[in-house]
């Protein structure tokens, strides 16, 4: 059986697995009991990963590049002198500095959140304690991380929120959860992990350490996922975990605020009235002050969003801006800035340019009860969109951000002025050679910056003074991956932008080096998820990539005209229209590259996971033996199937939009695929994208005798984890791919007559 999630024989048992660990920056799960595991949260990247932040609070690296194996004298909460050999991929430092959280033992649960076991190594004189909770020794955590004073640390254990004093402290147990109930403390369940918050920790201190925000997330009501695993035993096990799916329950909120110092005292958050009585989400909460947070609430729909400045001490919550969204704006959480005193906010807002559109610029709020006749001061203008904020220098009079200024594959950071003069600076451009796609992290006051340059060039990671950014230390080169790329054969990238159908749809092409000598087949790598960028400056180094090398394959990557950095004007998306019209962007630029004289037209290949594995069918469907052949990895086939936050987000509930279903669903269409030559790749144990999805459309391909290919990866999730899986993938698609492209495909007869009349 697979051990990231509990069996139905143990929720039966009711058999409790204690653990103990400390996590942070939302970048890691940490184990709970088995059987809580799925009751509490489900077995559970800077809207696609924050790229800017105030602060980074947790290190974690790559595992297969930075395991640090450490072999250290641990000194055990009852005295005891034990050797450990401690295998970390993530470490945390206390903010006093004496002391280092390590994690150990690390199990991946969902894509992002895993369990660990935690040892707190001390700076001073190596002793090496296990974090452990109340009722258990040596038992692992769903999660945990340092507050920010001291060494004050919280941890989640079985779904409730304990917390340390400090090192030396008994922990406080803060929450307690019935048992019976699928309710987690202070970590996101699925939904949250992977829709909402879109991390594992829902958890947030007050800056002076005083209070801890909490959602508490009840999933008693929502429909459980059976997933079986195959492996390991004389009989199939069970994995549970709640996942709601379109038009059924989703999991009830609640946000907390739990006083530390002196007697403990919780408050729960009201949200606004217009949502109080109806289902709703919790999309980002922040403190303000030591006393006061921000939350956003949204409507279950996701095309409203209400902004509240909440009072810790009383629980009462003000609105402060709502807003009604359409397709793109409700993949956009920002995380609003607060002025000092809390009396100004700024936060990401379309703005109108004229003919050109509304695009996302950086606009100031006042603070106070919301007044509907003050519309927003706008600090910046233009057809671009500002991505992220990054910090607010109100000594300077600053804020920093990234934008799409100086090209919407790029992202810079600026500076703009915080009189709205619309006097901006761009930090980056020109700053080093090489990098045009930034991402950056701001020190708490504001006076250094660290930049991780993303691309196109070989990635690098620079600290730099705000004062002179021109002056910088180097903490990583990657000059090793410089050297072994100097003698390789790499492709060459090229950006255009198409006009079809009074849109503007963006290209990145790879070719071969001196790729206008010969004919090259094209590969399609198919992504489409509304919201999303694929056509970026961001460095990769993937199997796509190296495909393209290997055998002079043309790789192409498109933005049709629900992505970003393009405005609203010129993406007028039917969110009903879920499949359709991305199907339509994405033909219309293959069809301008079949005119290309290095495309080999009768040569082309489609490849997608998930949302692009939908996309890849749906195109499959709508085309007569365009594609050669073309790969599909874990594919949605149905809307009614998938993520209710997800599903309902571009189509509504089921009930109401039928229809809109219906048209989505590839599970219509599967005769269109008859005569197609089409890979399916699926893991058993997807709890993202279940193999429900791709088992109805096996059956229906059955049934109409389908030509069609099969491989499945058994107790494999949506993430591929045991590297010989990951090496079978990966030789799997290129082998298809390579066989099937390798060969022109002869014309048939009346083809060849017409090309020799012509």
């Amino acid at each position: 059986m697979n051990e990231r999630y509990p069996t139905r024989e143990k929720l039966r048992r009711r058999e409790t697995f204690r653990g103990s660990g400390l996590g942070g920056c939302g970048e890691g799960d940490h184990q709970p009991t088995e059987d809580k595991l799925a009751r509490s949260r489900g077995c559970r990247k800077g809207s696609a990963r924050q790229q800017c932040s105030s602060s980074a609070s947790f290190e974690s690296t790559e595992a297969e590049q930075r395991l640090q194996r450490i072999t250290m004298i641990a000194t055990t909460q009852q005295n005891m002198t034990t050797e450990l050999d401690l295998t970390t991929t993530q470490f945390q430092v206390s903010a006093d500095k004496r002391f280092v959280l390590l994690a150990y033992n690390i199990r991946p649960v969902f894509s992002q959140s895993f369990t660990a076991s935690y040892a707190i190594y001390s700076v001073a004189n190596g002793d090496l304690l296990e974090l452990s909770p109340p009722e258990g020794q040596k038992a692992a955590l769903q999660y945990a991380s340092w507050g920010p004073q001291g060494n004050q640390l919280a941890f989640v254990f079985d779904g409730d929120i304990y917390y340390k004093p400090s090192v030396t402290s008994e922990p406080l147990r803060l929450t307690s959860t019935d048992q019976e109930q699928y309710v987690v403390n202070g970590l996101s369940d699925w939904t949250y992990e992977e829709e909402v918050l879109l991390q594992y920790a829902a958890h947030w201190w007050s800056v002076d350490g005083a209070r801890l925000a909490y959602l508490s997330i009840n999933n008693s009501v929502t429909p459980v996922m059976e997933i079986p695993h195959f492996l390991g035993g004389l009989y199939p096990s069970n994995v549970l975990f709640p996942y709601p799916k379109a038009g059924s329950s989703i999991p009830s909120v609640s946000l907390f605020v739990v006083n530390l110092y002196g007697p403990a005292h919780t408050l729960e958050m009201m949200p606004p009235d217009s949502l109080r009585a109806r289902d709703n989400y919790i999309s980002m909460v922040t403190w303000i002050s030591s006393t006061r947070l921000a939350v956003r609430w949204l409507n279950r729909a996701q095309n409203q969003s209400v902004l509240c400045v909440c009072e810790a001490t009383t629980g009462a919550c003000s609105e402060k801006h709502k807003m009604v969204m359409d397709i793109m704006q409700n993949q956009r959480q920002d995380v609003p800035l607060f002025s000092a005193d809390g009396s100004v906010f700024y936060t990401i807002l379309p703005a109108k340019q004229g003919a050109r559109g509304e695009f996302h610029h950086i606009a100031g709020l006042a603070a106070q009860p919301a007044i509907p006749s003050v519309p927003p001061r706008f600090l910046t203008s233009g057809s671009w969109d500002v991505t992220v904020l990054c910090a607010l220098d109100e000594k300077a009079g600053k804020i920093y951000f990234l934008s799409t200024e100086e090209s919407r594959q790029s992202r810079h950071l600026y500076s703009v002025d915080l009189d709205g003069v619309f006097q901006r600076q761009c930090i980056t451009c020109n700053l080093i050679d090489g990098c045009r796609f930034y991402k950056a992290v701001f020190s708490p006051n504001q006076t250094h910056f660290t930049l991780y340059c993303l691309g196109p060039g070989i990635p690098k990671v620079t600290v730099h003074s705000t004062k002179e950014p021109s002056r910088y230390v180097v903490l990583e080169d990657n000059s090793r991956l410089s050297k072994a790329l100097e003698d390789k054969r790499l492709p060459e990238t090229l950006f255009r932008t198409l006009s079809a159908d009074n849109h503007d749809l963006h290209l990145k092409l790879s070719l071969p080096q001196g790729y206008e000598a010969n004919l090259h087949p094209l590969l399609i790598i198919v992504d489409g998820v509304p919201g999303s960028q694929s056509v970026t400056e961001e460095f990769a180094l993937d199997w796509p990539q190296v495909f393209s090398s290997m055998h002079n394959v043309a790789l192409a990557r498109v933005d049709g005209r629900s992505g970003v950095g393009r405005g609203q004007k010129t993406t007028p998306v039917d969110p009903r229209k879920l499949g359709s019209m991305r199907v339509k962007d994405y033909l219309a630029v293959i069809e301008l590259l079949m005119q290309l004289p290095y495309i080999d037209d009768r040569r082309m290949a489609l490849y997608g996971k998930a949302f692009g594995g939908y996309l890849t069918l749906k195109m499959l469907a709508a085309t007569d033996k365009l594609f050669q052949c073309s790969a599909a990895v874990a594919p949605i086939t149905d809307f009614k199937l998938y993520s209710a936050a997800f599903s309902e987000r571009y189509l509504g509930l089921p009930a109401k939009e039928e229809h809109a279903y219906l048209t989505a669903s590839m599970l219509e269409e599967v005769n269109k695929l008859k005569d197609e030559n089409f890979l399916i790749l699926h893991g058993t144990a997807d709890a993202r994208v279940h193999f429900q999805h791709s088992a109805e459309l096996l059956s229906r391909l059955v049934k109409v005798e389908a030509n069609y290919s099969l491989q499945l990866y058994p107790d494999e999730g949506h993430i591929l984890r045991e590297p010989r899986s990951i090496k079978h993938f990966q030789r799997t698609v290129v082998n298809y791919l390579q066989t099937c492209l390798k060969h022109r495909p002869l014309l048939d007869p009346i083809e060849d007559e017409e090309e020799e009349d012509d």
